[in-house]
């Protein structure tokens, strides 16, 4: 069947194709669906919703409600979809690395995996809350996300493990053209920066190609790279599923304190990370050494974040041209990060490491 690139398109039938290839119906037939919208107005990188299933007749070990993620059908989100190989990464992210992965992860239930359009059927994890961008989390809710992260990343650091998952690459080359469109970041979103911040940017001009070549040199691991509010669900404080993270569309095998400083610096509430990043960095620092990470030093991880601070500027930097006519939630969401990963960065002395 044609793979569905709006929510319009979902068909019952498409449902039934699905789940009887995976095994998980046999006789029964989805006959009718219900569709709701799930997140942002217009997506980033998929547009995301909830399904309810009806059969016409009992199907004890299919889901009653499920959440797809579909490959938007044009513009300049899914061009940059396209360029990062977006979905493929996810596909094979859920289907290698999911089963074996030390933290809870959703269940992909099936995929559409014909070219040139790509989408997936997911679990329903809607038992949990959705973090939320705009509101950001508290300083508890970092330390839980950074924990799950770095089992993680203890399980895979420097492991052969990596070298089988060679679709996933090793940057996403997002700074590649961070002084091209620097000029063009500043003039649209340069009213969410302080002067520091602003300043910083400046400093990075003509010293991206330097902090991807520092980070290239650095331990690997997997790396979620998009981690932050609105790609995790926070479940029951205690449990294993307390924080479970989603969405990973741009995961890459590279240095794993990247996703220390996207989290801090793109989700935690400023008045609750002043003076609170390097309490994260320890325990982070800690959790990795203990699982994997043998011999790598405090000062190494230092460097690192502030490596990851830099390296993290790129993304609203290269991506903002695609989101210049969003509103509502979605500009909501771009000034929020912009305005809090250069504030961390500057906080965290990042500036520091550059050449």
């Amino acid at each position: 069947m044609k793979t569905p690139t709006m929510l319009e398109e979902l068909r019952a039938e498409w449902f039934t194709e699905g789940l009887r290839d995976t095994g998980l119906l046999t006789r029964a037939t989805v006959a009718a669906i219900d569709v709701s919208p799930i997140g942002l107005e217009h997506g980033f990188l998929s547009t995301v919703g909830r399904v309810r299933l009806t059969y016409d007749s009992p199907a004890p070990d299919a889901p009653d409600t499920v959440v797809v993620k579909l490959e938007p059908n044009t513009g300049a989100m899914r061009d940059f979809g396209d360029e990062l190989h977006a979905f493929e990464r996810e596909i094979r992210f859920y289907r290698e690395v999911a089963p074996t992965a030390p933290i809870p992860l959703a269940q992909l239930y099936f995929a559409s995996t014909d070219p040139p359009d790509f989408a997936m059927a997911m679990e329903d994890l809607s038992f949990a809350r959705p973090g939320d961008q705009v509101a950001g989390l508290h300083a508890s809710q970092i330390h839980r996300a950074a924990e799950s992260m770095r089992r993680l990343q203890g399980r895979y650091w420097g492991d052969e493990a990596l070298e089988p998952l060679a679709w996933m690459p090793l940057d996403n080359g997002v700074g590649v053209d961070f002084d091209e469109q620097w000029p063009s970041f500043v003039e649209h979103f340069g009213h969410c920066l302080e002067p520091a911040g602003k300043e910083l940017g400046h400093r990075l001009v003509g010293q991206m190609s330097w902090v991807d070549a520092e980070i290239a040199s650095r331990p690997r691991t997997i790396v979620h790279t998009d981690l932050r509010a609105d790609n995790l669900m926070l479940g029951e404080e205690g449990t294993a599923e307390e924080v479970l993270i989603l969405d990973w569309q741009i995961a890459i095998r590279s240095m794993g304190a990247f996703d220390v400083a996207r989290l801090m610096g793109g989700s935690e509430l400023p008045e609750e990370r002043h003076g609170h990043q390097l309490e994260v960095l320890r325990s982070w620092h800690r959790a990795v050494t203990g699982a994997g990470a043998g011999g790598y030093s405090w000062d190494e991880a230092l460097r690192d974040l502030r490596l990851g601070a830099l390296s993290a500027l790129g993304y609203p930097v290269h991506f903002h041209a695609g989101v210049l006519d969003a509103t509502g939630r979605a500009m909501a969401v771009v000034e929020a990060m912009c305005r809090r990963l250069f504030d961390s960065a500057v906080e965290m002395d990042a500036g520091s490491v550059l050449p």
